[in-house]
């Protein structure tokens, strides 16, 4: 399995492997999309002032999954969360789905507190990828407002369009 190397925060914007920016609308998070051959890198940076010391610092975090992961992602929020089981969507009580993209095995769960306030969302996870500083596999959360009222799955979609028409 293809390993990378943390993104850097203060130059992610200006990397040529760019090639999406989403600015959350409620917090200072920046998403970008990073195309590295193969492989989808989904990081989101922010500046940050500890509110006690003022101590200022990036932090960061990525997940790297097959680019043609993200088509996956896409296809599966709108065929099958979105659809009945009658119209093909997953069977009634199930809330999650996995499949193996290019030998990895990713998970799309739909999850409560995906914004940390209690709003619905979506986890997508490597299950195969480990986080840095955990025995947990990479994952990623999106609230529904970040991905459909603020956008975040338009940028996603024109990404995933983009990778299936072999432009990325």
């Amino acid at each position: 399995m293809k390993q990378f190397k943390k993104i850097d925060p203060t130059t992610v914007a200006s990397d040529p492997r760019t090639v999406a920016k989403f600015a959350e609308a409620d917090s200072d998070w920046i998403w970008y999309l990073l195309i590295d051959g193969s492989h989808l890198i989904l990081a989101a940076a922010r500046y940050h002032t500890n509110p006690k010391t003022q101590k200022q610092q990036w932090i960061s975090g990525q997940i790297e999954l097959p680019k043609q992961g993200l088509v996956w992602f896409c296809d599966t929020i709108k065929n099958k969360f979105f659809k009945t089981e009658a119209e093909g969507g997953l069977p009634k009580g199930t809330f999650g789905t996995t499949a193996e993209i290019e030998g990895e095995n990713l998970k799309i769960y739909r999850c409560a507190n995906a914004d940390g306030q209690g709003g619905p969302g979506y986890s997508l996870t490597t299950l195969d990828r480990i986080e840095e500083r955990g025995s947990f596999p990479e994952e990623e959360m999106f609230s529904d407002k970040m991905l459909f009222e603020d956008g975040l799955m338009g940028v996603f979609q024109r990404v995933a369009n983009e990778i299936q028409a072999g432009k990325l």
